[in-house]
């Protein structure tokens, strides 16, 4: 089996101490997996540990309104994230959690890595099926199972490899945390085969495949849509009612803040539900 090692190395070499892992709280387990949506393990760790401290459960956060949350998100990036947190702690608050996939798929913002990795980590999940795929489950699962890259295969194929390579000893929990670790740590764009726990039966070194692969560039920020929509964010969560003129010098650092680039910003905001619609209208 194409897992064969990986239980012993986990016990090992895995990241055992991050916190999110010490718990199955299923609101301290999706505030981490919100977070960690495109953003570094480095930079998560000491804002995980902050939100939790003021939020400790999802009533307490829904208790609070949406400009706070926002405010303690700042610097996260991505605010679309924490409305939808803010949103389900609402939900789960009145209702309680679902314990299934399709349950949890219905609550805001959350899909089918989500819901998986919530059935996987916390105590819902006591029956979970499958691994919650991301980026690293996917690149691992492609490359040591089925010997090619993500893009090579269909989704369903990895979800199926993943779900035949648990070891029966491990549990779901454990075993996707595993493979995270192996694809965060080793497995990567440009793979450290040498010290990886799958080498021995991995389907894409065995075929000759392991060489250096370079990592797609990343957009770069400054200038971008996305600093844009944060600085005009910010400015509204520092003053409830911003003037016009306080709006454009929020903006006056960002590159090419053209009057069109900033209308369509402060529509884009209103439409995620992260500022009020009068303030366009005040423009």
């Amino acid at each position: 089996m194409w897992t064969a090692g990986l239980q012993e190395w986990f016990q090992a070499n895995g990241r055992h101490d991050l916190p999110w892992r010490l718990t199955t709280d299923p609101w301290a387990v999706l505030v981490s997996e919100v977070m960690l949506q495109q953003t570094s393990v480095a930079r998560v760790l000491p804002r995980w540990d902050r939100f939790m401290t003021r939020w400790p459960s999802a009533a307490a956060c829904a208790a609070d309104p949406l400009d706070e949350v926002l405010r303690e998100w700042h610097g996260l990036g991505y605010p679309r994230r924490a409305r939808a947190l803010w949103l389900v702690a609402a939900t789960v608050s009145e209702h309680g959690w679902p314990r299934d996939e399709t349950g949890l798929r219905a609550l805001p913002g959350i899909g089918v890595y989500t819901a998986r990795a919530l059935l996987a980590f916390s105590d819902l999940g006591v029956d979970a099926q499958a691994p919650p795929r991301d980026v690293n489950l996917g690149r691992v699962a492609a490359r040591a199972a089925l010997g090619c890259e993500p893009h090579e295969v269909a989704p369903a194929l990895l979800d199926t490899a993943l779900v035949v390579g648990r070891p029966p000893a491990m549990s779901m929990r454990d075993y996707s945390y595993a493979l995270f670790d192996v694809g965060a740590t080793l497995c990567r764009a440009r793979p450290d085969c040498a010290a990886c726990p799958l080498r021995e039966a991995c389907a894409w070194r065995a075929g000759g495949r392991a060489v250096a692969l370079a990592a797609p560039p990343q957009a770069p920020y400054r200038g971008s849509v996305r600093q844009l929509r944060g600085a005009l964010l910010e400015q509204a969560l520092r003053t409830p009612q911003p003037t016009a003129g306080e709006l454009a010098m929020a903006v006056s650092a960002v590159p090419g803040a053209t009057a069109d680039r900033i209308r369509a910003a402060l529509d884009g905001l209103i439409a995620d539900g992260l500022i009020a619609g009068e303030l366009a209208l005040r423009q």
